[in-house]
């Protein structure tokens, strides 16, 4: 698979990136920090540019490497933030059953399918960044 083309060039052209630490659990009220419904329970800025080229590296990697594999859950622990021109473009990733989806502004536009390569190289830069990282089940 590859990551879709409109998706991709958003986050090359992105000035930033924030990467979240989501909850998995679903909760039934909306979180108080909410990302696309999820709680967020840290996040950070990513300012440097080789950060962001090894880590759209990376979600470019998995996607090519998934074939086809899915899981009918979804437990989103990553979030992704990106600001191209006016366009606010957002990843809801969960490494657990290979999928992520795609937000424009609020609206899901898009979804893919990645493995597992890209989550030690998101989860080293919460970790580098003092964000915590949820608790596996």
């Amino acid at each position: 698979g590859d990551l879709p083309a409109d998706t991709k060039a958003a986050l090359e052209k992105a000035a930033e990136w924030e990467l979240y630490s989501l909850d998995p659990a679903q909760t039934k009220e909306e979180p108080k920090v909410a990302f696309h419904g999820w709680k967020v329970l840290g996040r950070t800025t990513i300012k440097d540019a080789a950060t962001r080229k090894a880590l759209l590296a990376a979600l470019e990697k998995g996607a090519r490497e998934n074939d086809g594999t899915v899981a009918g859950c979804f437990n989103p622990r990553h979030g992704i933030r990106v600001t191209a021109g006016d366009q606010t473009i957002d990843l809801v990733i969960c490494f657990e059953c290979y999928s992520a989806s795609v937000f424009t502004g609020e609206e899901k536009t898009g979804k893919f399918l990645t493995t597992r390569s890209p989550q030690p190289a998101l989860n080293k830069v919460l970790t580098d960044a003092k964000v915590p990282l949820p608790s596996d089940r």
